[in-house]
């Protein structure tokens, strides 16, 4: 029983998905479209604090500048990054999750980029 169900009801899965694919390709003037928004920027490290790549950390908005965190502990801040990236923070009540990409330890900056 369980198989003949599937049989009968396979073919409108398909459609249901082209349908939605068509849906997705098609443009329209208030569709919620993925905007592209710079994934990463660069922060600048605060002295003492050991920063390594691959490590997850805490993105917050304070004032007019995101500051990075681990745990309750500000270790970098980024004071000049792009709109795009400041808005992705604060629709988010101010708080995102980020990833440590890279680390230039002669310069004291680190390249963060935003998690998913």
């Amino acid at each position: 029983m369980g198989l003949d169900f599937i049989r009968r009801c396979a073919p409108s899965f398909h459609r249901a998905l082209d349908r939605r694919a068509i849906e997705l390709n098609t443009p329209t003037l208030f569709s919620n479209d993925i905007t592209n928004i710079p994934r990463s920027a660069e922060a600048e490290t605060r002295k003492g604090h050991n920063i390594a790549a691959g490590e997850k950390v805490l993105l917050r908005s304070v004032g007019d500048k995101l500051v990075v965190q681990r745990a309750n502990v500000v270790i970098a801040e980024l004071s000049n990054p792009p709109v795009e990236f400041s808005k992705f923070v604060h629709a988010g009540c101010g708080i995102a999750g980020a990833e440590i990409k890279a680390v230039h330890a002669l310069s004291g900056v680190a390249e963060v980029s935003l998690c998913e």
